[in-house]
Parts: structure tokens; sequence; C-alpha cells
């Protein structure tokens, strides 16, 4: 006794999902669209301000050292 479009565990089958074969609604496209996007997006932003706002840390002097710690 089991459903239309389901198989033997209750779980629908390929031929029942709606985007089965490239058959997405256009409202479903869109929202797939939107979503690589704005990821795309976020990860510009994020790149950019990881570069400008990185640590370069102090700048280093070098200072000459004359005299040298001996250890007896």
């Amino acid at each position: 006794m089991a459903k239309e479009g389901f198989n033997e565990y209750g779980e629908p089958t390929l031929r029942e999902i709606d985007d089965y074969k490239g058959k997405a609604s256009p409202e479903k496209r869109r929202a797939v669209m939107w979503v690589i996007i704005t990821g795309l997006t976020l990860g510009v932003f994020y790149a950019l301000a990881k570069n400008y706002f990185k640590d370069v840390g102090e700048k280093e002097y070098k200072i000459p050292q004359e005299q040298k710690i001996r250890n007896f």
C-alpha cells in the first residue's frame, strides 16, 4: 500500500521531484542564482577587508650588537 510517486521506504522517487532533469521552476532558478551571487559578493568583500585590515606587524630595527654575551 505505497503512495503514488514514493518508494517502499516512503521517500519520493526521482521522477516525482520537481527539478529532476532540469525541470526546476523559474522561481527556484532565480533563488539559486541569487544565493550564488550573494555568496560570491560576500567572498569578495571578505577578501578585500582581509587584505585592507591585515596586520603587518611592527617595523624591525636593525641595531648592531657590539658585545656578545658569553656563557661559561
